[in-house]
């Protein structure tokens, strides 16, 4: 492991053992940056169970002289290509801004180095990571050790109660829409999130196991609000919600809105947002959210403002390139 601050000491997380420890600090991190709990031990455990992560070889957990935990840096490769590896880093708030934030930046590079031949030989590699925008400390030490700011990410809300009532979705002729059987439609569900998601920046492809342990251990799965808009036997659109977000239970989250290129430009994003609003209500949910990228290539944003929302927390992403190459993420729309 990177060279710790003295008082320090580091080792790989043993997800059961450290559970306790990792949801305090998650959740300290979180009021600090967002004012509001949002870790709970599903959240955790789902994290270090996805089929490409190695606890053992992936995960440092760092305990101050006390004993008290610290810090933690994960290192995640899941995508089909390795070329976007993700760092989930987080330090407790009273130590952001020390040395520890860069120790744990330093070992995070260390573990893409060493993985960075998973890639093809010419690809570019660079690793992600991300950070609320109010957390100035951890923003420094990003761009001091060489990261640089790539995209900009929202959270947007919408008070239900106050937008009420939410208009009837308006279906395009030969659009209906029906909830999923998990059985039977989670492959479909995949291949329609990727074909959707190929025009969004940073997009690489996601093998399935590693999507569906995303889509189902996060979080309790509720195929009754996984909404998917129809064209005969195709999906054309979807909308996979939740009814309640770790800490926040009074607020529906739609977890990620589609719609293929075929289908576009004819209403369906809106009424899925519609449906998807008017089912959580059903539910008394007074509020609902989402997350999108600022400057979405597909104008989501613009969207989800037409449907009410607003911005309400911002947060960074920030990249270190690791190896110069081509780059095999979506960064502009095609054409077609």
């Amino acid at each position: 492991m990177s060279e710790l601050p003295a008082g320090f000491s580091g080792r790989p997380v043993r997800p059961e053992e450290d559970l306790g420890d990792l949801v305090e600090l998650l959740n300290a991190v979180a009021v600090a940056d967002h004012g509001v709990a949002d870790v709970d031990e599903r959240t955790v455990r789902g994290a270090y169970a996805l089929p490409a992560f190695h606890p053992e070889t992936d995960s440092w957990i760092v305990h101050d002289a006390d004993g008290r935990v610290a810090g933690l840096a994960d290192h995640y490769d899941g995508d089909e290509l390795h070329v976007a590896p993700y760092l989930f880093m987080r330090v407790r708030p009273d130590l952001a801004d020390t040395p520890l934030t860069d120790a744990l930046l330093r070992q995070a590079l260390a573990r893409a180095m060493e993985t960075v031949d998973l890639a093809p030989p010419d690809a570019r590699v660079a690793l992600r990571t991300d950070v609320a925008g109010t957390n100035r400390p951890v923003v420094a030490a990003l761009e001091r050790n060489g990261w640089h700011h790539d995209r900009t990410n929202w959270v947007m809300e919408i008070d239900l109660a106050a937008a009420a009532p939410i208009p009837e979705p308006a279906w395009a002729p030969g659009i209906r829409v029906r909830t999923a059987d998990l059985e039977r439609d989670a492959r479909a569900i995949h291949a329609a999130d990727a074909d959707a998601f190929s025009d969004h920046y940073g997009f690489v492809p996601q093998p399935f196991e590693e999507w569906m342990h995303f889509r189902t251990s996060f979080v309790r799965a509720e195929p009754e609000l996984w909404f998917l808009a129809m064209d005969g036997d195709e999906i054309a659109g979807f909308a996979i919600c939740s009814s309640e977000r770790p800490g926040q239970p009074d607020l529906g989250w739609v977890s990620i809105l589609g719609v293929r290129r075929p289908w576009r430009r004819r209403g369906i994003a809106l009424a899925l947002l519609h449906h998807a609003f008017r089912e959580l209500i059903a539910r008394g949910k007074p509020r609902a959210g989402l997350g999108v990228d600022s400057e979405s290539l597909t104008g989501a944003t613009r969207l989800y403002q037409r449907a009410g929302m607003r911005a309400v927390r911002e947060s960074y992403e920030y990249e270190r390139v690791v190896r110069e190459g081509r780059d095999l993420r979506t960064v502009e729309l095609s054409a077609g």
